[in-house]
């Protein structure tokens, strides 16, 4: 399968599962599903209980209350300090946490990979331009996350797709909402974005640069199901017009913009 040299591989990320073990420890309860936390989730907070967490790490706990989980991964995924987080790695139950749930993890992960290969290369070819700061996708499976959660962000030359629990479902929408913030061109578009209401700013859309580019993102993908998975696009818009009510302008604007690009191609 063609894909545009761009590496594509998987990871099962250490760091990243000790910080959502941290994360859950100290009182990170988010939950998408109604009927409860992936049975990986709590299995490993029934083995947090041994311990309070937050007393013996306070200035991690400090950390934890005032970052959101994105920026936490950007940190460490770059590798840059977090107070305490090395300590509370070594610490010998969370050594046995990660030797103990990593197969698990990797089993998911080898999963959904061949669909997350193959929407990069389909998405790719639905937006007609490869990003030229982008030469590998990285996707890491979460399994401590909530359900249907995800980021979707770049490090370099290096884009990182990391996704909770579900990813497999909704026909890869989680896959491809996190891929398109790395593969999605930095558009303009002539709409007024309205002001954030008060459930975006606590899922971190907390800027209008930031609102800006999740409207760019939700309004492609909902073109992609439109158009390449032949969804029908006035019932699909109204989950996405409760929290982002200008997606219609945007999505007239995207699809003039995709119209020239291919036009031109």
């Amino acid at each position: 399968m063609k894909n545009f040299n761009i590496k594509i591989e998987y990871k099962n990320q250490k760091d990243v599962f000790i910080l959502f073990s941290a994360l859950n420890s100290m009182g990170y309860n988010d939950e998408n599903n109604n009927q409860g936390m992936h049975p990986i989730r709590k299995k490993v907070r029934n083995y947090l209980l041994a311990c309070n967490w937050s007393k013996k790490y306070p200035e991690l706990n400090k950390i934890i209350k005032k970052h959101h989980p994105a920026q936490l991964l950007m940190k460490i995924l770059q590798r840059l300090s977090i107070s305490d987080f090395k300590k509370f790695s070594k610490e010998p139950l969370i050594q046995k946490l990660w030797t103990k749930f990593k197969n698990p993890q990797e089993k998911e992960i080898k999963k959904i990979f061949p669909s997350f290969q193959r929407e990069v290369v389909y998405l790719i070819r639905f937006i007609n331009k490869k990003p030229s700061d982008v030469k590998k996708i990285v996707l890491i499976i979460n399994l401590l996350d909530a359900y249907w959660r995800g980021y979707g962000f770049k490090i370099a030359k290096t884009g990182y797709v990391i996704v909770g629990p579900g990813a497999d479902k909704n026909q890869g929408e989680l896959l491809r909402h996190e891929l398109l913030h790395i593969l999605a061109p930095n558009l303009r578009f002539p709409t007024k974005i309205l002001p954030p209401s008060k459930s975006l700013v606590n899922m971190g859309y907390n800027n209008k640069k930031i609102i800006g580019r999740e409207y760019i993102i939700r309004g492609l993908n909902l073109l992609y199901e439109e158009k390449i998975l032949k969804n029908k696009l006035s019932k699909i818009i109204k989950r996405e017009q409760r929290e982002f009510p200008a997606i219609k302008e945007v999505l007239d604007v995207l699809e003039e913009k995709l119209k020239k690009k291919k036009g031109g191609h």
